[in-house]
C-alpha cells in the first residue's frame, strides 16, 4: 500500500514537471572581448607588465627575479 501511494506521488510529480516549457535565453556579454580601452572602444585595456612601486623599492636582484617570473608566465 505504502508502495503504491509512493509510486502514485511520484507519478503526479512528473506530470507536473513535464508541464513547464523552458525558454533558452541568449548570453549577454557584460565585458567586451578583445584589446582596446574602456569606454567607447570595444575590449579591455592590456595588462600591465612593469613592477608595482613596492615592488620597485626591492632591492635590485630581487626585482629580476620578479620579471623573470612575470615573463615566464606570459609565455
Amino acid at each position: 500500500m505504502l508502495k503504491e501511494k509512493l509510486l502514485e506521488l511520484v507519478n503526479v510529480i512528473k506530470q507536473k514537471n513535464s508541464n513547464y516549457e523552458f525558454i533558452e535565453l541568449g548570453k549577454e556579454n557584460k565585458m567586451p572581448m578583445g584589446v582596446g580601452t574602456y569606454g567607447s572602444k570595444k575590449g579591455r585595456p592590456p595588462k600591465k607588465k612593469g613592477l608595482t612601486a613596492k615592488q620597485k623599492t626591492l632591492p635590485g636582484a630581487l626585482q629580476k627575479k620578479i620579471m623573470k617570473s612575470k615573463k615566464k608566465k606570459s609565455k
